[in-house]
């Protein structure tokens, strides 16, 4: 070789930077292998991202590893995404190494960037500013929980240490019971966390019949009156939406109650696809509108779809929610015979005593927008989202 090309410094400053961390040989690392066969993971990738953060003055954050999960990979992401970056970052070095058609090594390009830092960190500080991408802001929230009709209740349970799993509730054990056709016993011993009053809901308000109503998916139910909470929280009413674009995006799998129901539902009455359409109906919103099921990951695919598509200006203003109730036991007993679920009906995270999972069921609403908008809005700003990613496991065990 006769020279380094910017793909190969760049290539070289991330075995470098994972040499650091991980303490390999960079010699060892292969451009074409996952960061996470290397040993990352989401402590070590969160240094990972201060690292490069530090060593570029760029405000690298970890949600791009999920996106971009190999040295190869990576490289290619910060040539294209700060190509100009690159270009002053490495032009001393590339101009070093075609000149004197010699190999740099290592202590040649340390003595090159360490000259690049001290001479240009007056400019890539003002790039910094112009590249990072604008936070998302939740403006508004509401949803409802095991043992909890609202986000204040939700709140209260965490700070005083509530357990809220316990046994199926008579109410269900007689909806359990009628869709497997059994005696009290099985269905009265079984554990998980329900959500309080899943039939309470007023049809008129929502311009329904109540004969459409009851054979309507509690979730959609269930949906449509936290979302309208959530807007409302947020500052908005029925008729505050003007011209804006307002997506909805919700994470969901699918539904039990259609086994409840039958034939006696209609085909927008347990339709995944209608939970998102049901209030951009009732509203009249015209952004983009979508239910997203990736298993478990399904709300969080569904808040960054969200804030990529405020971001990509496809909607003013988003919608997102995740819905998951347990009408029958069909779910439970699935997750049951896979061997899935807790011998003492009681979770473990990050503990030895872990033994599997419990179930619960909750509907969580937030209202997002672009921060610099929410602010010239005057709404409401309860945290924001600064970054997010999504991508596979590969040939994992999830």
């Amino acid at each position: 070789m006769s020279g380094w090309n910017i793909k190969q410094c760049v290539i070289w400053e991330l075995r470098d930077a994972i040499s650091q961390i991980l303490r390999i040989s960079r010699d060892k690392l292969d451009a074409d292998e996952n960061l996470a066969d290397f040993g990352f993971d989401s402590i070590g990738l969160a240094k990972f991202a201060d690292v490069l953060s530090e060593r570029y003055e760029l405000e690298i954050t970890p949600d791009i590893f999920f996106g971009y999960p190999t040295i190869e990979r990576l490289s290619q992401y910060f040539l294209e995404r700060y190509s100009d970056e690159m270009q002053f970052f490495y032009q001393e070095a590339v101009e070093v190494s075609a000149v004197t058609e010699e190999i740099i090594t290592e202590v040649q390009m340390d003595q090159v960037k360490e000259r690049k830092r001290v001479r240009y960190n007056h400019a890539r500080k003002r790039v910094k500013a112009s590249t990072e991408k604008e936070p998302i802001a939740i403006i508004g929230m509401s949803g409802r929980f095991p043992d909890a009709r609202n986000v204040e209740e939700l709140w209260s349970i965490l700070l005083e240490g509530r357990e809220v799993i316990r046994k199926l509730p008579h109410e269900r054990v007689r909806l359990w019971q009628d869709y497997e056709n059994t005696e009290a016993g099985k269905s009265v011993n079984r554990k998980l966390g329900v959500v309080p009053g899943i039939a309470e809901f007023d049809p008129l308000f929502f311009e329904l019949s109540p004969r459409e109503a009851e054979t309507m998916d509690p979730r959609q139910r269930l949906l449509l009156q936290e979302s309208w909470k959530a807007l409302e929280d947020a500052g908005y009413g029925s008729k505050s939406f003007g011209d804006e674009k307002v997506g909805f995006f919700v994470g969901v799998e699918d539904g039990d109650y259609r086994l409840m129901t039958g034939s006696k539902s209609g085909v927008t009455s347990n339709n995944n696809a209608v939970l998102a359409a049901r209030l951009s109906y009732f509203l009249n919103l015209d952004g983009p509108n979508m239910a997203i099921n990736t298993a478990c990951s399904s709300g969080l695919v569904a808040v960054h779809q969200a804030c990529q598509s405020l971001r990509n200006g496809e909607c003013d203003t988003a919608i997102v929610a995740g819905a998951n109730l347990l009408i029958t036991s069909e779910n439970y007993n699935s997750m049951e015979q896979a061997g899935m679920l807790s011998a003492d009906g009681k979770c473990y995270a990050f503990d030895k005593r872990a033994n599997g999972m419990v179930p619960a069921e909750a509907v969580a609403v937030i209202v997002l927008k672009r921060l610099s908008k929410a602010e010239s809005d005057g709404n409401p700003v309860y945290a924001t989202v600064v970054g997010s990613g999504i991508n596979y496991d590969g040939k994992t065990n999830g």
